[in-house]
């Protein structure tokens, strides 16, 4: 298993350009889907771990590594969120509020909803049965079926929390800025519904990325005019000492604690994930990793998220998960093909429903 994980860093590495000067487009359309093509595979290889035996002295590495990661896989997808909707909102703010429950939380929600109906195929399929809330409330996330749902359910509310944010603002004829404030408010008050609700801690410890992504972009002309030069590298330090000093700090001791230093804890542990974040993209303003095949696997990967686990359970019910890198050599390609027809078909689907 330990090749997966040298075949990824040559593939990420493979074209990846490095400028004194910075590159202009480090956080443009290319360059996010190629990151986010990166943590698309590690989402894949994390969720492999679960239908597969105890690791052996080849797959340290492999274990090692994801371990590591542990939830920031999924950190860039949130800050990259809502970074895109802020900048879609500084384009035309009216026209995208108008059409941001359509184009955005209404075409999430039935491509998820789409693959959960497979889903739903499938257990008729292989008789697994589930409790009867899961096919309830399976459909937006908040229970499975067999398919991944807490982040599709969190970047749903997140969408609603957005929408809140604008209705107030629109209303009040506030600034975007202070829209911005609204909807980092409000998704503090959603981690603590999701803890409060017996969650377990992947469900809230990354989602303040989202209104992260949206300060990054209203600040972003300030922070890139503070990046110049070899400052960045200052910056780059920065974000990742703080990731490490709080990512340490607050798992180390949040179980222990209690009252106001557990709040506080619990604060500093949610944030690491944005620390991680803002980091990651100060590097990437000199370290391009843009290839051809990142960029497919980041245009791909919400349904390499979403579709993974059909051929996980498929290839786990034939007893194929008892020799890792078999199950690994049909997961793999078999889940890129279906992500590949899965997307084709939805955006055709899309451009059919969502004329703009």
């Amino acid at each position: 298993m330990n090749l997966l994980i040298l075949l990824l860093v040559i593939i990420t590495i493979y074209g990846a350009r490095v400028s004194s000067d910075g590159h202009s487009d480090y956080i443009g359309r290319n360059q996010t889907d190629s990151i986010k093509g990166i943590f698309a595979i590690i989402i894949l290889f994390s969720h492999m771990r679960g239908y597969l035996p105890p690791p052996g002295e080849n797959d340290i590495v492999f274990y090692s590594t994801l371990v590591f990661i542990d939830q920031l896989m999924v950190v860039m997808f949130l800050l990259y969120s809502g970074y895109g909707v802020m900048e879609s909102l500084k384009r035309n703010r009216q026209k995208y509020y108008d059409t941001f429950l359509t184009h955005r939380l209404l075409k999430t929600w039935l491509m998820f909803a789409i693959a959960v109906g497979l889903y739903f195929i499938l257990a008729l399929v292989l008789g697994h049965e589930y409790p009867a809330k899961n096919y309830i409330w399976c459909w937006i996330g908040w229970e499975s079926i067999g398919n991944s749902n807490w982040f599709v359910f969190d970047i749903l509310v997140l969408y609603l929390i957005t929408y809140s944010g604008l209705f107030v603002a629109n209303r009040m004829r506030l600034s975007l800025k202070k829209c911005t404030i609204i909807v980092l408010v409000l998704t503090f008050i959603f981690d603590i519904f999701l803890k409060s609700s017996g969650k377990d801690a992947y469900w809230y410890d990354t989602i303040i990325a989202y209104p992260v992504g949206m300060l990054f972009s209203l600040y972003k002309p300030q922070i890139e005019k503070r990046a110049r030069g070899y400052r960045w590298i200052m910056l780059f330090l920065v974000f990742t000492g703080l990731f490490l000093a709080c990512r340490y700090v607050s798992m180390s001791d949040l179980l222990k604690a209690n009252g106001a230093t557990r709040m506080v804890n619990h604060l500093m542990y949610i944030s690491t994930s944005s620390f991680f974040a803002i980091a990651l993209v100060f590097l990437t303003m000199k370290l391009k990793l843009d290839n051809a095949a990142l960029r497919w696997l980041g245009v791909n990967a919400f349904a390499i998220y979403i579709l993974q686990r059909l051929t996980m359970i498929l290839c786990a019910e034939a007893g194929l998960n008892k020799h890792s890198l078999v199950f690994a050599a049909i997961v793999i390609p078999s889940t890129l093909l279906i992500a590949a027809i899965f997307t084709a078909s939805t955006n055709r689907m899309n451009a059919i429903l969502f004329k703009k």
